[in-house]
């Protein structure tokens, strides 16, 4: 999942590639991490988006594209649900 955080969430393939059902997969991976698969992602495209505005320059639409969203706006709806504050806001602090 790590190395594929720009392509879309499928659930499905990640089970299929653990030879696990979606309900097997789910749970084992809840249990594992503490986190549901889809939760899991969605924190690690905004820790990676949270690394690349602190350090580097690159404007918040090219994160955005480059960590998976086709959409700013849900990329920064999804970044301040998860930081509590706006992808321009963090760059700023």
């Amino acid at each position: 999942m790590e190395a594929h955080l720009a392509a879309p969430f499928d659930l499905d393939s990640l089970a299929a590639l653990c030879g696990m059902s979606r309900f097997h997969f789910s749970r084992s991976f809840r249990t594992t991490t503490g986190q549901t698969p889809s939760g899991w992602f969605m924190q690690r495209r905004v820790q990676k988006a949270s690394e690349m505005l602190r350090k580097t320059n690159v404007p918040i639409i090219e994160i955005a594209l480059e960590i998976g969203y086709e959409s700013p706006s849900h990329f920064a709806q999804v970044f301040r649900r998860v930081t509590g504050v706006s992808p321009r806001g963090y760059r700023k602090m």
